[in-house]
């Protein structure tokens, strides 16, 4: 039987009236959480695609929180305004923090994004996730009009429900014009019209600001390229690296290492620093030497390494050949006594690679590489691959059976040290051209390592 007030009297009405006010409010909420940390500078953004996924969703609002250039971490998930996109918005993780910019990586994306970030273009570090929130944005920025439509009429029928139960004081006379109730509160029905009126009005006005503020789309696979590394300082450091120094000073005599050793290396002799470098999707620096005098060693005492790889960006047109990188016992830039674990150009412009077991084990390139043109050269080695010698990401010569190295303890060096006793010397120890990126890593580089590596300059 129906109550004596009708059926938007009774219980159920009121159940109903109940929950649908409860879901109103707690999207109100949400929309509340979404814009009041603006207060204390916070941000929000409606994330436009799924190169975040499953991390964030295409629709999620995600508030970021403002963060100093010197406390971002790889890892952090950044807001920062899209270097491929003027004026528009780049939620992605970070996943390097280089010499010439910020490096990030959408988690659905199988690469790194193309383009470097200056650190003074990131807005603040994700802090909270408001899944779906943003729907309605992404579907009226696609055209989406059949979901928006639904979401509408989903929006008004909780509306409606929440209306649904007025109680038999809604239906007392109003009091004429000029007269005023004392002592009585305003009618259930005409409150929740007014709150819900008021909530209404905020959640459009909010989703408008988020939608015309935080709309930048991300990069998705199909917009970067295929290699795993951005820049070649990325690169060079990618994998590890015990000792990475990029040679990207312009002035002083303190070449920077990077790696996880501790301990800078120096520029000595006739070195210039800044001139360009190879180009890796971003500008890079080098230094030039001079071919009679300047070279860069390293303070880092390295016992006995017989798992190793040496890694370093050069380009000459010298016919005279010259020391690339290698090891020696040479303390503080002195000429090394015993020379091994080196990779060094013949006049002829070829590479060699040698290590020293009672006599000097090579192997060399087939080509020639003083050509004027930047390239990479890696050097592997352990004793259960042998030497193997790489030149712009691809294997060029390998001996399995060069298997065992000096035993010596000593330092890593780039551009000189004594190549006396060795096959095929150049004219001069000395390497006149340029030279960065200097890695030495305490493994043996696979071919795909190597590969990607080079990939940067693609």
């Amino acid at each position: 039987m129906t109550p004596p007030g009708g059926l938007r009297d009774s219980q159920p009405a009121l159940v109903v009236s109940a929950l649908a006010r409860t879901v109103l409010g707690a999207l109100v909420l949400l929309v509340l959480v979404s814009v009041v940390p603006a207060a204390a500078g916070w941000q929000s953004t409606v994330v436009m695609s799924g190169s975040m996924a499953p991390s964030v969703e295409p629709g999620d609002v995600t508030l970021v929180r403002p963060v100093d250039a010197a406390a971002l971490e790889p890892g952090q998930v950044l807001l920062v305004d899209d270097p491929d996109v003027p004026g528009g918005l780049r939620l992605h993780r970070l996943v390097a923090v280089t010499d010439v910019g910020l490096q990030l990586k959408g988690d659905a994306n199988a690469t790194p994004d193309g383009s470097l970030v200056d650190a003074a273009a990131v807005h603040g570090v994700g802090a909270l996730r408001l899944p779906g929130l943003g729907l309605p944005v992404v579907w009226a920025s696609e055209g989406r009009w059949v979901p928006l439509s639904g979401a509408v009429l989903a929006l008004t029928a909780l509306l409606g429900l929440a209306l649904l139960h007025r109680s038999s004081d809604d239906d007392e006379p109003t009091d004429p014009p000029g007269r005023a109730r004392s002592g009585a509160a305003a009618p259930p029905a005409r409150t929740a019209v007014r709150a819900t009126t008021a909530v209404l009005a905020v959640a459009v006005l909010v989703t408008g600001t988020a939608s015309a503020a935080f709309s930048g789309r991300t990069t998705t696979a199909s917009s970067v390229g295929t290699a795993p590394y951005f820049t070649c300082a990325a690169a060079a450091s990618g994998e590890t690296a015990a000792q990475y120094l990029a040679l990207q000073e312009t002035t002083g005599t303190v070449a920077y290492n990077r790696g996880t050793y501790s301990g800078n290396g120096t520029y000595a002799g006739g070195v210039t620093l800044g001139v360009p470098g190879p180009v890796c999707n971003s500008a890079s620096g080098a230094v030039r030497l001079d071919g009679s005098s300047g070279f860069v060693h390293t303070p880092i005492n390295v016992s006995n390494p017989q798992t190793f790889s040496t890694q370093l960006w050069f380009t000459t047109t010298t016919g005279r050949g010259g020391y690339l990188v290698g090891f020696g016992n040479g303390t503080n830039g002195d000429t090394s006594s015993t020379r091994d674990r080196l990779v060094y150009m013949t006049n002829a412009g070829r590479l060699t690679f040698g290590v020293y077991d009672g006599t000097p084990q090579t192997i060399t390139t087939p080509g020639s590489y003083n050509d004027g043109r930047w390239h990479q050269v890696t050097a592997t080695f352990s004793p259960w691959t042998g030497a193997r010698l790489y030149v712009d990401g691809k294997r060029v010569a390998t001996n399995a059976s060069m298997n065992a190295a000096e035993a010596v303890s000593g330092f890593f060096r780039a551009g000189y040290d004594s190549l006396s006793g060795w096959p095929d010397p150049p004219t001069s120890p000395y390497f006149a051209g340029s030279i960065a990126h200097l890695g030495i890593y305490a493994s043996a580089l696979t071919d795909a390592e190597v590969a990607a590596q080079y990939g940067a300059a693609n």
